[in-house]
């Protein structure tokens, strides 16, 4: 997986400001592949049929008319 140079250096900076410790660039690129990877294994968009599963199921739980 290829990362620009600004968004590497994005992720060091985001890196830090969360858990306070500075990543070397080596590090930061594995850090980021792995996110990715796990992002892109995760991740489904939902279809139009499981949104109003999804939206009813809220409806009702909660006793509002829209979401």
């Amino acid at each position: 997986m290829k990362f620009t140079d600004e968004q590497l250096n994005s992720f060091i900076v985001l890196y830090e400001q969360e858990f306070g410790e500075r990543l070397d660039r080596a590090e930061a690129l594995r850090q980021a592949t792995a996110l990715v990877s796990l992002v892109k294994l995760t991740y489904r968009p939902m279809s139009r049929k499981d949104l109003k599963k999804y939206t009813k199921h809220l409806e009702k739980d909660y006793k509002c008319d829209t979401i």
